[in-house]
């Protein structure tokens, strides 16, 4: 997995909270070499949607 530019994961409207979950998340995965790539998908995803309701609920 390429850690080389995390930021460019994110889009400008991104939740904060959820790029930092995501980063812990990398450093998690990063950390523990049996976390499968496939793994590592599903937790994202998971904190994804676990945010998703805030972009659409937000006044912006």
């Amino acid at each position: 997995m390429d850690h080389s530019d995390d930021q460019s994961d994110f889009a400008p409207d991104d939740d904060l909270l959820m790029q930092q979950e995501i980063m812990l998340l990398k450093m998690k995965a990063f950390h523990n070499s049996s976390m499968t790539e496939e793994e590592y998908e599903i937790l994202e995803k998971e904190i994804r949607k676990k945010y998703s309701h805030r972009l659409r609920t937000d006044g912006y």
